[in-house]
C-alpha cells in the first residue's frame, strides 16, 4: 500500500471500504439466519412438548412441524441469497484484480532509460579498441595453432619409447623362437615314440621258430 501512487491509492480506498462493509454486513446477516434459525428451533420444541398434552397429539405435531420446516426453508432460502451474492462479490474483486494486474507496472523513471551513445570521437576510439582487441585474439589463436619446437626432452623420451619397443620386439622374437623348437623337439619325440611302438608289434607279430630236424 505505501508505494502506489496517490491517484491509484485514492481509487482503491473506496473500493476497500465498501468491501469491509459488504463484509460485515454479510457477517451480520449470517448472524441473523442464526439466530433465527435457533428460534425456530425452540420454538418447535416448546410446541411440540405442548402437543403432547393437547387432545389430538398427531394433529398438533404436525402442524408444529410444518411451521417449522417453513421457516426453516425460508431462512435456507436467505442463507442461498446471501452466499450468490458474496459469490458474485468475489468475482468481481477478481475481476479487479485481473484488470489492475493488466495494467502493468509503473512506467520506469527516465535515469533507468538506456544510456545514449557516445559522440562520435568517442565511437571511432571504441571502434578502435574493439578491433585492436580482437587482432590480439587472432594473434593469439594463430599463436595456439601453430606447431610446437621439439624440445631436447621431448627428442630423449622418444629415442627412449623407439628403444623400449625394439627391445620389446626382440623378446617377442627370442619367445616366438623359442616356442617353434619346443614345437618342433615334440613333434620329433611323439614320432620316436611312435616308431619304437611300430618295432614292438611287429616283433609281436612275427610267427614262431620252426623246431630242429630230429637226428
Amino acid at each position: 500500500m505505501k508505494h502506489l501512487p496517490l491517484a491509484l491509492l485514492a481509487a482503491l480506498l473506496p473500493i476497500l471500504a465498501a468491501a469491509q462493509g459488504e463484509g460485515a454486513a454479510a457477517t451480520a446477516e449470517r448472524s441473523r439466519i442464526a439466530a433465527e434459525r435457533a428460534r425456530v428451533q425452540a420454538e418447535f420444541q416448546a410446541r411440540e412438548r405442548a402437543c403432547w398434552g393437547s387432545f389430538s397429539v398427531n394433529d398438533c405435531l404436525a402442524q408444529a412441524r410444518g411451521q417449522r420446516r417453513g421457516a426453516l426453508a425460508e431462512l435456507r432460502r436467505q442463507e442461498i441469497t446471501l452466499n450468490d451474492a458474496q459469490r458474485k462479490e468475489r468475482g468481481a474483486e477478481r475481476v479487479r484484480s485481473i484488470e489492475q494486474r493488466a495494467l502493468g507496472p509503473a512506467p520506469q523513471p527516465a535515469a533507468s532509460a538506456p544510456r545514449v551513445r557516445g559522440e562520435p570521437g568517442q565511437r571511432d576510439e571504441q571502434a578502435a579498441q574493439r578491433a585492436a582487441g580482437r587482432a590480439a585474439r587472432a594473434v593469439e589463436h594463430a599463436d595456439r595453432a601453430a606447431p610446437r619446437p621439439r624440445t631436447a626432452r621431448s627428442a630423449a623420451q622418444d629415442e627412449q619409447d623407439a628403444a623400449r619397443r625394439t627391445a620389446e620386439q626382440g623378446r617377442r622374437a627370442s619367445q616366438a623362437a623359442a616356442n617353434v623348437r619346443r614345437r618342433e623337439a615334440l613333434q620329433q619325440e611323439v614320432q620316436e615314440r611312435r616308431a619304437a611302438l611300430e618295432r614292438r608289434l611287429a616283433a609281436r607279430s612275427k610267427p614262431p621258430a620252426q623246431p630242429l630236424p630230429p637226428p
